[in-house]
């Protein structure tokens, strides 16, 4: 069985995010773009670089507004000594754009000058619930990027913003505009009106791969976000990564996301494997882009977003939350959907497939015909110990069960157990695999097997969307 993509969540949200615009800076480090605003440019996508996230300050009279917080304490030092070299105004005021590690995790150096932190709601609770998941991800595989992060305190915002808030320093204020979930669900960006700038976060980055990989993210009010902000009064842009920029930039990030999309549709269509997309998948005029190993998470951030409204399925199930989609592909008449969670101790999948059907009932040798297809072509061994009902949606459907090895030539040992149930339900047959891995422990693979099962009960058909 192959693990759910749990982790790339983790993974892909600390590797950053589209296209160079024609007004670059062409400059790293402390960048003065007015007599007021200053921009903090990442010298390039390392962990000691701070995976290329900006930051940036404003200076006011009464004074400093501080633009997310870096990665590191080491970097969020940095940071405030740029700010002291160039004014002793206290530091009043942070604004986090998005909760992401890169941007955020420098908050305790700024709650120690005295800074009142700030952000969207969604980005406090996010940075709270991911914040550890980060760390136990470093921990694990990256001890020279853990060592650089052990020392941090999560600091979340105390003061959450809307849309249109102002922040007065004086003689230059700041807006702050909310345009709802895009990079992730709690985007904000800040703008200052007296030097037609603003700093977008993760909304638009320049010269580096987009992360589109984060929980929170909703591509089509990204698009729309690009579309608000490429109307406002803005001449020059600091991106989440990447150097200064003008407007151009905004365009180029919504033709990578645009076009990325439409390749993963033509993909879910085809059913061509998410794996096999996301190694073959390329984007033209992003070859030079920096982190080229965030596309492939790219690919399956999109195909895990597009699955559900290309193929359209008429049923649902009542998926506890750790499950997420794994692959699907196809259309409303024929295609499929697979779901994975990642457990403590191997993993739990759902596998549904539909195809339209004259037949109105189902036997055993139905069952077992699907099971050897599957044998034949999947990536598993299966051999069958049984038959046996199930309930899938209050019918007792014949299903077979038995146990499972990957198959020699993947080179990957393990295995599990499986069941496996057909239903017809108003001219469509729907082939429902289950299948668990919990390290050859017989006892916690029968446990979870009777736990998928009754998530199988829950199938029902549900309305398409029109």
């Amino acid at each position: 069985m192959k693990r759910p993509l749990i982790i790339v969540i983790v993974a892909a949200a600390l590797l950053a995010v589209a296209g160079c615009g024609k007004k670059d800076f062409g400059t790293t480090g402390l960048v003065k773009l007015t007599d007021h605003v200053y921009a903090m440019i990442a010298t390039g996508p390392t962990a000691t670089e701070g995976l290329g996230a900006n930051s940036g300050f404003v200076v006011g009279r009464d004074g400093v507004l501080v633009i997310d917080t870096r990665y590191t304490p080491a970097l969020a030092n940095e940071l405030l000594a740029a700010i002291r070299s160039v004014t002793k105004a206290p530091i009043k005021y942070v604004v986090n754009t998005h909760y992401h590690p890169d941007h955020a995790w420098g908050n305790m150096v700024f709650k120690a000058q005295g800074a009142r932190i700030m952000a969207r709601p969604e980005t406090r609770e996010a940075l709270e619930k991911y914040s550890p998941e980060y760390l136990a991800y470093y921990k694990k595989r990256s001890k020279e990027t853990y060592d650089m992060l052990k020392d941090i305190q999560i600091v979340p915002p105390d003061t959450t913003v809307t849309d249109n808030e102002e922040i007065n320093l004086g003689d230059v204020k700041a807006v702050i505009r909310c345009f709802g979930p895009a990079h992730t669900a709690g985007d904000c960006v800040v703008i200052v009106p007296k030097g037609r700038i603003a700093f977008v976060g993760g909304l638009v980055v320049n010269g580096y791969h987009p992360n589109l990989g984060d929980p929170g993210v909703d591509l089509d009010n990204w698009i729309k976000s690009l579309d608000r902000l490429a109307v406002m009064p803005i001449d020059n842009i600091v991106p989440g990564q990447g150097r200064v920029c003008g407007k151009e930039t905004i365009a180029s990030e919504k033709e990578y996301i645009t076009r990325l999309r439409n390749q993963c549709d033509q993909d879910i269509q085809r059913m061509v494997p998410m794996d096999q997309a996301a190694m073959a998948i390329s984007i033209p005029g992003a070859e030079g882009y920096l982190q080229p190993n965030v596309l492939p998470f790219n690919v399956q951030a999109v195909y895990r977003y597009e699955i559900p409204r290309i193929v359209q399925p008429d049923f649902a199930f009542d998926l506890p939350a750790e499950f997420q989609i794994v692959d699907g592909g196809g259309n409303p008449k024929l295609g499929f959907i697979h779901w994975g969670a990642a457990l403590q101790a191997g993993s739990m999948e759902i596998d549904a497939q539909w195809k339209q059907t004259s037949s109105r009932e189902v036997i055993v040798q139905d069952v077992a015909e699907v099971v050897k297809r599957y044998s034949q072509t999947g990536p598993y061994e299966m051999t069958t110990d049984g038959s046996k009902r199930i309930d899938i949606g209050g019918e007792k459907a014949i299903a077979q069960y038995g146990a499972w090895t990957f198959k020699k030539e993947s080179g990957t040992s393990g295995g599990g157990v499986w069941t496996w149930a057909v239903v017809i339900r108003n001219g469509t047959l729907y082939s429902i695999r289950l299948g668990v891995e919990a390290g050859l422990n017989a006892r916690e693979e029968k446990l979870n097997m009777e736990n998928l099962e009754k998530v199988a009960s829950t199938f029902r058909l549900t309305p398409r969307a029109s």
